[in-house]
């Protein structure tokens, strides 16, 4: 890609090779604008980095690739091409070659680099640039690495109204009895006389009766207009009788509304009675309240409007207690009597169940039922003149009339000039009319009183009583109002259910203005008309509620404006500014969410819904976004909504994050929901999504992904019409995008794509789903995410339930053959009686599987072999790894079943295919991260169970009837069958019948023996069909459906009696219950067809639920939503600058400047003295270390050995454990296999440092000391391995793992097919009998480079003759970089990268003693810039200097090399520029170089010696200092910290060491 440019730079090779023999010459050359390369050679050791002027600088650099990213900082040019005539691997193809002579290199700067770089020089090769620590990114900070993958836990409060009810009737009675004083009430003079403003004396009695009837009634009907109202004018006792029960009779369970006016009779009595009259007015005839409530009955509501009315309460209180209680007797009288009917066919007499369950619908329970009462037992009512005499009845019905008479009769209210009362009845528009001044004031007052009570009263008191029923939501509103009056009359009036005092409310007094405002406009209105201008009430509420939501405070209380924000969504001048107001306080989490729905949020937003305005639809989408990810039952709500979602997804105008919250929405809609799904897809839904499926934000590609897989999961119609759309293969895409998440749901919707059809009559849909789960396993099925693994491995056992008999077929043809010669040793004791005593069935398993073995060996061949590690081969294969040679790979998606022969073994339609997915099952099985590996162990335990259980029920019921024979003849049974029941499934030890071999059990033992499958068989879905014999016919069914030779396996197979083999979670140790119907192959099946139905998965993932937590939790913890090109495809966190976090991560970058600049001055204090003579700590160690390395600004020291590496804390004096111990206690980690540590790198290390530890099998693991400030915030989510975080002074918790995955596969086919073996023989045990020990012997090391700059992890060895290239952040691999021709060998060694600095060079040391320079930014084939061949052994060190361009090597025989990387060999032959070259002794076993200082350490069984860079001997602590003197051991591994001048050296005597100059301190 780069031939031009190392075209041109041949001609200049003659004064590159002049410019290294004379410095004059290079300076000459530099100076000079013409020349196209040059270097002053002789400027080795300086450091001074402006040479080479920015001009020549910068004119080469449009001669890099051009897809690099750019560097801030001096850089050095290196880049490679092919020649013209040469092919791969001809740099190892002469000897003597040092150099490669394909490669041209160009050095446009001195060797020395500034440390600090200030040039800008795009596209450059950059050996060591040093980011700042703020600068530079830090790794596994995103959601999924930082809590566990389950949904948000938070408190569900419930705000439906579970029965909305409604006052179907109104009783107002009236006992007034105009002119006639009550005997017990003495009025004063002048006294109050109005009733519902009407004068009794203006008009004759009778008259005056029915008018203020009349205006009662229609005082109520502004409040419930379509009640049924019944006036009765002092009625007698027959009268309120017969008016009730009619009433009752009409309304039935609602509830009716009692009025009672008793101005013109006495006091209620103490005993609870009120008062009525006789026919001929001469009495008052008492009626008990006992009496009234009988013929009430409930629900019903009662206000009382006369003197001493709480007396009717209290009389009331505890007879409705005393008859709950004897109602709750009953009730339990009753559920006792009714477990034994006992009325069934009595004739005659009456049934008493019967008669009892009749009188229990009967009684009536009175706790709804609602009292209002004036004032308390002991008051009268007020008597002022200026006010009506029904005072309690005009608050409860005319509230704003009497609001404004009461504020203006106010000495201390009053208003300047005062306002008479008249005007105020003259107040201009209507209660329901809001653009009038009597509107707006009804709405202003129906907003205050919703505040006071919402932030007073008990949220399900104010449910039930301003929520349920409008018009008792109207009276308890204006009760409020009642009771501040009254009590200014010293009244207080009573309730039940009783309410705290709300008279002195603060919001009270913003009414007090409201009013003040209104009044002062009433003169002018009704004197010269003037217009009304509306009130700044709402305005003014709004921007409290945003001062409110401005003060971010942590203990803040909830604010009380919510209820005033929901009467302001009825103003379209406020509508939007509310809205976004309230957007945001539903943004602060579910506790908000909560709040706002028991206020009554729900149906004014829904019926915003059907507003056409533009400006409202990003807000009214983000809160239903808000709604639904806390309340999912809304999606009923939204159904016939979906088209206003839709057109906001459809509409590219709208931002990506309202498109990505709409996506969200139609999802939920559609989430296990057909009504939704069926409207959905009636709509463009599905279109939609697939057009936008390449979206740049990866949070809208994530949900349309999800959306899609909700569509469609069990709804057959969706998936079909997405397979004519090609949805699965436009998901393909997405399966290789560069975000975790997005390749999750992706994995998720091919899933459900999978799973939505369950009648496998149509060949087109196996097809289709065949396709789509080897394409799952071949493209994710070595992802770096868990989250994409897991998902995978719940979209494969879709393929195992719908082809089970697939798999069950697998897994009985290698357990079979397996266990052959087992089952000859343990059922007969010989092998001329091994087909006598193998079961029949099993030997027709046998004979099946040997017509057809060479077949599924070609197949297990053919699927073993894939690239980079094989993501085919795996576990489930190791039986069938046979090879036939010529055999083509048959078997694939696209081929037709119908045109195999049935017997025929050359061709076995499909079954290739399934042996590839369950390899790929049974690779999962063994994953790494154990919650992964749980639930493949799941789904091959689900398959295990299915295959063995007909098996065992047809042998146990075999041998129950040959005992039965054998005991008639007297004859030796056979040994117990549950000898062959343990070692068939995989359990020690036997249970049942005891007894060796060819002992006779007892006959009780084996005919409970012979029940224990039959009794799993009939759990799975049997039924009564597990009879003895049945078993057989059973097991002939399945092994005649489910032959690995028969031509389709497109028929579903079921039993009669039975719903399936099942596949839920189970208990592992036997058949899974299930209610989906078996799939299965093979004709004979066909006359079991069932309807189709959903699948009950065997395994469930929490990633949907977790995902939908995204929009649960508060928005400071959601990923920034910023869009651009810069920041849409990554996952960034919103900047909090005062978060604790913050300022810690702030004080942990000074603390690593004070590091790096003590480094610096205690290397200069010892560049002239020899050092590291002083042992500043040592440790022993349980066992040999392998690895020891320091972390570069903690004082902590990571010692590795065998399959653990622990970390000692040298503040803490503690130690912390990294391996098998750490997950001991942690779900699905107990389980977890683990080999030998190679590598140990630390991840953010500028941070608090993440342990990235590799192990001989590939597999690399990431740990946390401690969950880490990052993750504290989500602490109610966070992991079950997590641990309490750490304060300042407390010591680091518990170490957690991150994650884990195979970052290489190690070539090695022992190794592969002992794992496939484990699978094929362990019976579902999945790695039992593996330990470390086996592993490491079977496997090279692996060896890692991580650089913290770029997020790139390098990983080599393991046998692999290329090196592979992981970017952590996205957990993608990148790219395979092959080492050159087979000679090389395995990458032994990778230069190891300083914390922060920024290189685009890869340095890898062979076996073959090459050192290999790569640029990971070229593409892979031409990424080799060129080979460095000066060691004849295998390379023990390779490291570039961190501010040079300086190569440290050494090999196993002790020669070390000192090499400046810029010089190169051309066509002339003169050498490379070898600056230093010694030899450290023989039995060279470690070698290290300090990137910073002067310092190379090599160690041999005698010594450890200290060497500068030129080969100067500095130090040397031999294994035997004298004989006082202090002894070292054997050195196996040596590391210097990264800065500091220590070395750390692990020892064979079990001992680990760090070593600095005198007066240096840890």
């Amino acid at each position: 890609m780069l031939e031009s440019h190392y075209s041109a730079m041949l001609n200049a090779a003659a004064s590159v090779a002049a410019a290294a023999a004379s410095a004059a010459a290079a300076a000459a050359a530099s100076a000079s604008a013409s020349a196209s390369a040059s270097a002053d050679d002789n400027s080795n050791n300086s450091n001074n980095s402006n040479t080479t002027s920015n001009t020549n600088s910068q004119s080469q650099s449009s001669n890099t690739n051009s897809n690099n990213s750019s560097s801030n900082g001096s850089a050095v040019d290196i880049a490679g091409a092919e020649a013209a005539t040469g092919t791969e691997g001809d740099d190892d193809s002469q000897d003597g070659a040092n150099w490669s002579r394909k490669k041209m290199i160009k050095w446009p700067l001195p060797m020395t680099l500034s440390f600090f770089p200030a040039t800008d020089l795009s596209g450059r090769f950059v050996f060591g640039e040093r980011i700042r620590d703020e600068k530079c990114p830090l790794s596994f900070l995103a959601k999924r690495h930082s809590e566990a993958i389950v949904a948000m836990v938070y408190e569900r409060q419930t705000w439906r109204i579970r029965e909305r009810m409604k006052t179907a009737s109104v009783a107002l009675v009236l006992c007034l009895n105009i002119g006639v004083d009550p005997p017990d009430v003495v009025k004063i003079q002048p006294c109050s006389r109005l009733e519902c403003w009407i004068d009794p004396s203006s008009v004759s009695p009778p008259k005056a009766m029915e008018l203020i009837g009349s205006s009662l009634q229609m005082q109520y009907e502004r409040w419930q207009p379509r009640a049924r109202y019944k006036k009765c004018h002092d009625p007698t006792v027959e009268d309120v009788k017969k008016l009730c029960t009619s009433l009752r009779r009409n309304a039935k369970g609602e509830r009716i509304l009692f009025h009672y006016n008793g101005h013109g009779v006495p006091k209620p009595t103490a005993n609870g009675e009120i008062w009525v009259f006789n026919k001929t007015f001469t009495q008052y005839i008492p009626l008990s309240i006992f009496e009234l409530i009988t013929w009430m009955s409930a629900p019903s509501i009662y206000v009382y409007d006369c003197s001493n009315a709480g007396i009717i309460i209290n009389s009331f209180q505890p007879y409705a207690e005393q008859h709950e209680l004897e109602l709750e007797k009953q009730r339990a009288t009753l559920q006792k009597r009714g477990g034994v009917p006992q009325l069934a066919g009595t004739g005659g007499a009456p049934g008493t169940a019967g008669g009892q369950n009749q009188q229990m619908q009967q009684q009536v329970s009175y706790k709804n039922c609602i009292h209002l009462a004036a004032c308390a037992a002991n008051e009268i009512l007020p008597m002022n003149a200026q006010l009506p005499a029904d005072l309690f009845t005009s608050c409860l019905t005319t509230p704003i009339n009497i609001a404004l008479k009461w504020y203006a009769m106010q000495e201390k209210l009053g208003m300047v000039p005062p306002i008479q009362s008249e005007l105020i009845d003259k107040i201009p528009g209507k209660v329901n009319d809001r653009r009038t001044m009597m509107g707006e004031l009804n709405w202003i007052f129906t907003a205050i009183t919703d505040t006071i009570a919402w932030n007073t009263l008990p949220r399900e008191l104010f449910q039930r009583l301003f929520r349920q029923d409008l018009l008792v939501a109207s009276l308890f509103r204006n009760f409020l109002l009642a009771e501040r009056i009254l009590r200014s009359h010293d009244c207080t009036p009573v309730s039940l259910p009783a309410l705290p005092p709300c008279f002195r409310h603060p919001m009270w007094k913003a009414w007090d203005l409201v009013v003040d405002l209104a009044l002062q406009q009433l003169p002018d209105i009704l004197e010269h008309n003037a217009p009304y201008r509306q009130l700044p009430f709402f305005e003014h509420q709004l921007t409290a509620f945003q001062v409110w939501l401005d003060s971010e405070s942590e203990s803040r209380t909830p604010p009380e404006q919510l209820p005033i924000v929901l009467q302001v969504l009825l103003s379209q001048v406020h509508r939007l500014r509310a809205l976004e107001l309230l957007a945001r306080f539903l943004d602060l989490g579910p506790w908000a969410v909560n709040l706002a729905l028991g206020v009554g949020i729900f149906p004014y937003v829904l019926k915003l819904l059907q507003s056409s305005t533009r400006e409202l639809r990003p807000v009214l989408v983000f809160i239903w976004a808000k709604i639904l990810a806390v309340d999912p039952s809304c999606q009923v709500d939204l159904v016939k909504e979906y088209k206003y979602f839709l057109s906001v997804l459809q509409d590219t105008t709208v931002s990506k994050e309202h498109r990505t919250l709409s996506a969200f929405v139609l999802a939920s809609i559609v989430h296990n929901f057909l009504l939704g799904q069926t409207s959905a897809l009636q709509g463009p839904l599905l279109s939609i999504c697939l057009e936008q499926l390449n979206d740049g934000s990866w949070l809208l590609r994530q949900w349309l992904a999800i959306c899609l897989g909700m569509l469609w999961q069990n709804f057959e119609k969706a998936r079909w019409s997405g397979a004519r759309d090609l949805a699965h293969e436009k998901l393909y895409v997405l399966l290789r995008d560069s975000i975790p998440e997005v390749r999750a749901a992706a994995v998720f919707a091919l899933g459900t794509f999978i799973s939505s059809v369950t009648d496998r009559s149509e060949e087109q849909a196996n097809n289709i789903d065949r396709i789509i789960a080897v394409t799952l396993l071949e493209t994710v099925g070595e992802d770096m995410s868990p989250l994409v693994r897991m998902e995978l491995a719940a979209a494969l056992q879709w393929m195992v339930l719908l082809f089970e008999s697939q798999f069950v077929a697998i897994y009985q043809v290698e357990h079979v053959r397996d266990h052959a010669s087992a089952s000859s040793f343990v059922m007969c004791g010989d092998s001329r009686d091994l087909i006598s005593s193998t079961h029949s069935l099993e030997r027709h398993v046998s004979m099946r599987r040997g017509a057809s073995s060479s077949s599924i060996s070609n197949m297990g061949g053919g699927t073993s072999t894939s690239s980079g590690g094989g993501s085919a081969s795996g576990a489930g294969g190791g039986s069938l790894s046979g090879s036939t040679s010529g055999r083509s790979k048959s078997g694939s998606g696209g081929s037709s079943g119908a045109g195999a022969a049935a017997g025929g073994t050359n061709t076995i339609p499909y079954q290739m295919i399934f042996t590839k997915l369950w390899q790929g099952i049974c690779n999962l099985a063994q994953d790494p991260f154990p919650r992964v590996a749980a639930i493949a162990h799941e789904i091959v335990e689900h398959v295990r169970d299915t295959a063995l259980c007909p098996i065992m029920a047809a042998k146990e019921a075999t041998m129950a009837t040959a005992t039965e024979k054998c005991n008639s003849l007297s004859v030796s049974l056979p040994p117990s069958p549950n000898t062959r029941v343990n070692y068939l499934s995989g359990a020690a030890g036997g249970g049942g019948a005891g007894g060796g071999a060819g002992e006779s059990p007892p006959v009780g033992a084996t005919a409970s023996g012979a029940s224990h499958w039959a009794q799993k068989l009939r759990l799975s879905g049997s039924g009564a069909g597990v009879a003895a014999g049945d078993p057989h016919a059973i097991l002939q069914r399945k092994l005649r459906t489910s032959s690995i030779n028969d031509e389709t396996d497109s028929a579903p197979a079921a039993y009669p009696g039975r719903p399936g083999w099942g596949g839920s979670l189970g208990l592992p140790s036997g058949p899974r219950e299930s209610t989906h119907s078996a799939r299965s192959s093979g004709s004979e099946s066909n006359q079991y067809l069932e309807p189709p139905q959903s699948l009950t998965p065997i395994v469930q993932t929490e990633f949907i639920p977790w995902a939908i937590s995204y929009f649960t939790r508060p928005g400071k913890h959601r990923y920034s939503s910023a869009e651009g090109a810069a920041e849409e495809g990554f996952q960034r966190f919103p900047v909090d600058r005062n978060s604790a976090e913050l300022r810690k991560r702030s004080s942990r970058y000074m603390r690593n400047d004070f590091v790096r600049r003590q480094a610096r001055r205690h290397q200069r204090e010892q560049s002239d003295r020899s050092g590291y003579e002083m042992c500043v700590w040592n440790r022993k160690t349980q066992f040999t270390p392998s690895i020891v390395k320091l972390l570069p600004y903690e004082p902590q020291i990571a010692v590795a050995y065998r399959e653990k590496v622990l970390a000692y804390d040298f503040q803490w004096n503690s130690v912390r454990t990294y391996g098998s111990e750490a997950m001991a206690g942690t779900p699905h980690g107990s389980s977890s296999v683990f080999s030998r540590v190679s590598s140990v790198e630390f991840i953010n290390a500028q941070d608090e440092a993440l342990k990235l530890v590799a192990h001989d099998d590939g597999v690399v693991r990431v740990w946390q000391s401690s969950p880490g400030a990052h993750s504290s915030s989500s602490s109610s989510t966070s992991s079950s391995a997590s641990s309490s975080s750490s304060t300042a002074d407390d010591p680091p918790a518990k170490a957690r793992l991150v994650t884990a995955w195979t970052a290489l596969s190690p070539v090695h086919q022992q190794q592969n097919s002992y794992r496939q073996r484990i699978i094929g023989s362990g019976g579902g045990s999945i790695g039992k009998g593996m330990d470390a020990s086996s592993l490491s012997s079977m496997s090279s090391g692996i060896v890692t480079a991580w650089q913290q700059a770029q997020q790139h992890l390098v990983v080599g060895g393991g046998g692999c003759r290329y090196l592979r290239l992981w970017d952590v952040e996205r957990e993608l691999r990148l790219s395979d970089i092959p080492l050159g021709r087979s000679e090389a060998g395995a990458a032994r060694v990778l230069a190891p990268y300083l914390p922060n600095m920024r290189c685009d060079v890869i340095l890898a040391g062979c076996d073959d003693g090459s050192v290999r320079l790569f640029d990971k930014r070229c593409a892979p084939q031409e990424s080799r810039i060129c080979v460095y061949r000066r060691h004849d052994a295998p390379i023990l060190h390779a490291s570039l200097r961190a501010n040079e361009t300086v190569l440290v090597s050494g090999c196993t025989d002790g020669r070390i090399n000192v090499v400046d990387v810029r010089a190169t060999s051309f066509p002339y032959g003169i050498e490379e520029r070898v600056i230093h070259k010694w030899n450290a002794g023989s039995d060279v076993t470690a070698i290290a170089s300090h990137q910073i200082a002067d310092t190379v350490a090599c160690g041999n069984a005698f010594k450890i010696s200290i060497h500068s860079l030129d080969g100067r001997l500095q130090k040397t602590l031999r294994t035997n200092e004298g004989f006082i003197g202090p002894k070292t051991g054997h050195p196996t591994c040596l590391s210097f910290h990264p800065y500091k001048v220590q070395l750390a050296v692990g020892f064979v005597d079990n001992t680990v060491a760090i070593y600095s100059p005198t007066g240096a301190v840890l």
